[in-house]
């Protein structure tokens, strides 16, 4: 995975350009507005996976500087990505809540 990682950082900008117009193309995403415009899909995709790359190679520096990090205690119920530690069932309830909520306000 830090192959991948490092081959993101590394590539050139014109090819992440093309790798974001690949995955606009290959989802379907639309590329162009109703007008005939050009929409900045793959710019947007290419620069999203770039700041991945990015995030995850300073968090992984970050790891090996402090192996350890002492974390508050509410943070201790959250994995790496500041996500809640829950079983599924509790998820499911979650999302469920979310969902209505959106619901209600939408």
């Amino acid at each position: 995975m830090s192959d991948l990682k490092s081959a993101i950082l590394d590539a050139k900008y014109i090819d992440m350009i093309d790798l974001g117009d690949f995955v606009v193309r290959d989802t379907g995403l639309p590329d162009v507005d109703s007008d005939g415009n050009l929409m900045p899909q793959a710019t947007e995709i290419a620069a999203a996976v770039f700041r991945w790359a990015a995030d995850m190679q300073a968090a992984e520096a970050a790891r090996a500087k402090d192996p350890a990090p002492s974390r508050p205690a509410a943070l201790k119920d959250h994995d790496e990505q500041g996500d809640p530690r829950m079983d599924a069932p509790t998820a499911e309830k979650f999302e469920a809540d979310l969902n209505n909520m959106a619901g209600e306000q939408g």
